[in-house]
């Protein structure tokens, strides 16, 4: 698989808005192949690039040290025909395991690519929240939704929060 780069945030400011970049269907692939990948995920995968041979999914990626611990955990966004639902497209997020030495798949969320990491932490790792999809309509709300982690899951709290990123002209 290929190493995208993605900017360093050199300042600690929260929250922290993700910044995804296109990969090939191939690297997609790769991701979607790793062993503890659960099945019903790479099978819409391939479905969809089945049979929408024009006009195929896409996927995104972008890196955060959820944890803090030197390794960037991997955010794969999976979109197009066959892969949104009424909740969004597919959220996969990967980390790095140094045991085996390669990235195992953490957890997935029916989302959008609009995530902010959050400053504060539970169990251990970054809280982030996600704009949200309304329906099927493929709009995105006006606030993201908060997730912390449970038992090495994102589970949703109830809270909303608005971002409105600074008007900074040095950005």
């Amino acid at each position: 698989m290929a190493t995208i780069a993605t900017p360093a945030f050199a300042q600690a400011n929260y929250p922290v808005k993700l910044k995804f970049e296109e990969i090939s269907r191939q690297q997609v692939n790769t991701l979607l192949s790793r062993q503890n990948v659960p099945k019903i995920i790479a099978l819409s995968w391939n479905e969809a690039n089945e049979k929408f041979l024009t006009s195929p999914p896409s996927g995104v990626i972008a890196r955060y040290d959820l944890n803090d611990n030197g390794r960037e955990e991997v955010f794969l966004y999976t979109s197009g025909n066959g892969m949104c639902g009424s909740g969004g497209c597919h959220l996969i997020i990967f980390q790095f395991n140094k045991e085996n030495e390669a990235l195992e798949y953490k957890t997935t969320r029916s989302s959008s690519a609009d995530i902010l990491i959050l400053n504060s932490l539970t169990s251990g790792f970054h809280n982030i929240a996600i704009r949200l999809m309304e329906g099927t309509n493929k709009s995105k709300t006006d606030e993201y939704t908060v997730y912390q982690w449970k038992n090495g899951d994102l589970a949703q709290t109830g809270e909303t929060i608005i971002f409105q990123p600074s008007k900074d002209p040095c950005d």
